[in-house]
């Protein structure tokens, strides 16, 4: 689902829906107390080098602003294979990424697990985390958008959904899996779409669960309502989906000025409750939908200055701003060019005029000599 989509349908329900919904009967929770305490993975402070966001959809080139090199992506119109998850995991490796953050939905009627299964799991040796796909194809209501957690089918539908991913990757998969103080992470791109009272049904499952919680907060444009403070104070950590803005430069200002005062509020609830936050950041190559929405228009830098700019700011505010830690990247999301991974130089793909796009590996070479592990 496109970037700007997501978070237009986010911003706009979010700010319009207040009341309840009916009650349904809630699916089963399967808990049964025999989970432990913590999994002890590959903790997230260990991790040197930029996280690396992988999807488990298909390339359609006339969908797609980028078109990876056929040695990654073997096959047009039809999903990665196990190879091309190999050679995928040796470009990253080669350019710098410590973990991989896995788009995953754990909605039986979704291939995600077993993609990722035949693809990812038992292949490689790869830190990771999931980032659960909790707003589109859920089995929560409605299945598309923001969903109202004060329904207690909601509620419970969640708390399955968290249960599936512990017992289905965390547990099998616990040596590669990314933790923070010994409890897995769970990344959810879009917690502002979680609206009512989200921060109890978190404070819940983390009773039951060894896990924490990262989430998008919507930096770009801070979250000012109760609510929506509520949510995010209920968060273990922030990290930022996307970046978005009419100009490439405007973009790094606005985020790099937002993290700051973001910062600021982390550090207000720290002093008042002695509680810590992740603050991980971004780092967005370009972004355009074009072939999928029209509507928004493409955010390109005039050059590959501006984008090494971008990195450099990052890099700058490590150990201030930000955590020491990632930053988040898009990878391999083909439909709303940024992703970075290797990509065909072709003429829609060229550098043009006032829009650097750094095909090939021109964008893994910003990030690779800026948040590469020697670094």
């Amino acid at each position: 689902m496109p970037m700007v989509a997501r978070l237009a349908v986010l911003f706009l329900i979010v700010l319009i829906f207040s009341g309840g919904m009916r009650a349904i009967d809630a699916p089963r929770n399967t808990t049964d107390g025999s989970l432990p305490a913590r999994i002890d993975g590959v903790e997230i402070r260990q991790i040197r080098g930029w996280f690396a966001c992988l999807y488990p959809w298909r390339y359609i080139p006339n969908q797609s602003t980028v078109y990876p090199v056929g040695s990654v992506w073997r096959t047009p119109g039809d999903y990665q294979t196990a190879a091309d998850i190999a050679e995928q995991n040796r470009l990253l490796d080669g350019y710098g990424s410590g973990a991989d953050v896995l788009e995953y939905s754990p909605n039986p009627d979704y291939p995600d697990h077993n993609h990722w299964l035949r693809t990812y799991f038992r292949n490689g040796d790869r830190p990771f985390f999931i980032a659960y796909e909790h707003v589109f194809g859920t089995r929560m209501i409605p299945a598309d958008g923001p969903k109202n957690m004060n329904v207690r089918y909601n509620r419970e539908t969640f708390k399955n959904d968290i249960d599936a991913i512990v017992r289905n990757v965390v547990l099998p998969f616990h040596q590669r899996y990314v933790t923070w103080n010994g409890k897995a992470v769970i990344y959810l791109w879009a917690a502002g779409a979680m609206y009512g009272d989200f921060g109890s049904l978190l404070d819940e499952i983390r009773a039951k669960y060894p896990v924490v919680f990262i989430g998008s907060l919507g930096i770009m444009n801070l979250p000012t309502e109760a609510g929506a403070q509520a949510t995010a104070r209920a968060l273990d950590g922030f990290m930022e989906y996307g970046l978005y803005a009419p100009s490439y430069e405007l973009m790094t200002q606005i985020y790099s000025v937002n993290s700051g005062r973001w910062r600021r509020v982390i550090r207000q609830w720290e002093a008042a409750t002695g509680r810590k936050y992740l603050f991980i950041a971004t780092f967005q190559a370009a972004f355009d939908n074009s072939k999928v929405n029209a509507a928004t228009p493409p955010m390109y830098a005039r050059s590959r200055r501006e984008v090494l700019h971008h990195a450099e700011r990052i890099a700058e505010e490590f150990g201030s701003t930000y955590d020491p830690l990632g930053p988040f990247v898009v990878f391999s999301e083909l439909f709303e060019g940024a992703a970075v991974i290797e990509s065909q130089c072709v003429s829609d793909t060229l550098d043009k005029s006032e829009r650097y796009v750094g095909c090939g590996t021109g964008r893994l070479q910003i990030l690779k000599d800026v948040f590469g592990p020697a670094h």
